[in-house]
């Protein structure tokens, strides 16, 4: 396999199917891998893969259906950014077609649905792959590795919180009955997950405060495990401030991200070993963001060739998922539930 920069001739012809808000940085980060060319892009209103094509990949072909795209084209692999609702037959339509699969997350808006597609999409002979970026973070990376070096000891409390300051721009999003928990909520369930492993219950309380999301744009969850505690807060807010931030305090050190988990801005990150800082450093939000996407969709490229394994497989996202719903049953009750 080459490395980043090598002039090497594409190995793997790839297609993106909805060109949304976030296609621009699944597109960034394809143009990065020189083994990929993306030749063709689609999406419901071909205008907007039209746009895509412009901005970044002028040679590929513009489909309103994936259908077509498929038949037309026989890519190597699709990255399948359509509407959640959506995901589960444009997936059997990409395995069918005997195309590898990255799909983004969450894979869908239901339990009973994600555990079908999650099934399909393990099929021997299908390569399949869930776009859930945030554990590639490149701070993150730094605070696994903290753990496995036994630098955190044992991880006794975590809390991670995003809060953005605006509702996001998809109609979807503002639509759909569930709200942030599984679009954003999700993100951090899963970094939580990578950190502490799987979680023995939960108890979630949410709210809804912003009137133009149909669903729950505040939530607070706290999940227990066997000698840890961790909280997860995340909200949608109509207010002047993001806010965001992830604390790790084990027994021999901790590990302290501040600033956005998202896009924008300067952040803070340090590593304390007892009483000593290790690392107290300042980094690029965007360019950690950006690298997010590269680093998960290099590894889904080596999974293609033969040479890696895919990390976010779909079973380990339905790992996350059970999680997540398990919140949603522990708002309803308003008890604890067991994940």
């Amino acid at each position: 396999m080459t490395e980043e920069g090598s002039s090497r001739r594409p190995a793997f012809r790839g297609a993106l199917f909805g060109c949304g808000m976030i296609s621009e940085y699944h597109l960034r980060a394809w143009a990065r891998i020189p083994e990929v060319q993306i030749v063709a892009l689609g999406n419901r209103t071909v205008e907007r893969a039209e746009q895509r094509r412009r901005e970044f990949c002028p040679a590929a072909a513009v489909y309103g259906s994936l259908a077509e795209l498929l038949v037309r084209e026989r890519p190597d692999f699709v990255d399948i950014l359509s509407a959640p609702e959506a995901h589960e037959e444009h997936c059997r339509q990409a395995v069918e077609a005997g195309a590898a699969v990255i799909c983004q997350k969450p894979l869908a808006p239901d339990w009973e649905t994600a555990v079908r597609l999650a099934g399909l999409l393990s099929t021997p002979g299908v390569l399949a792959a869930v776009h859930e970026n945030h554990r590639f973070r490149p701070w993150f990376l730094r605070v696994l590795e903290a753990r496995d070096s036994g630098l955190l000891g044992r991880v006794r409390f975590l809390r991670i919180e995003h809060f953005n300051a605006t509702s996001p721009a998809e109609p979807y999003k503002l639509a759909s009955p569930t709200g942030v928990w599984l679009e954003y909520g999700s993100h951090l369930v899963d970094m939580m997950r990578a950190l502490l492993g799987e979680p023995a219950s939960v108890l979630a309380q949410g709210y809804r405060v912003s009137r133009s999301v149909r669903g729950e744009s505040l939530v607070v969850a706290q999940y227990r495990y066997d000698g840890a505690t961790a909280s997860i807060e995340v909200g949608w807010k109509e207010s002047a401030l993001t806010q965001g931030s992830l604390l790790a305090i084990g027994d021999e050190g901790e590990a302290w991200f501040e600033g956005t988990l998202t896009r924008g801005g300067a952040t803070r990150f340090r590593l304390v070993h007892g009483h000593s800082v290790v690392l107290d450093e300042t980094r690029d939000a965007m360019a950690d963001y950006n690298q997010s996407f590269y680093l998960l969709q290099k590894e889904f490229i080596s999974a293609l060739a033969g040479t890696g394994s895919i990390t976010q497989t779909p079973a380990e996202h339905l790992a996350t998922l059970r999680a997540v719903f398990a919140a949603y049953r522990s708002m309803e009750s308003g008890a604890p539930v067991a994940v």
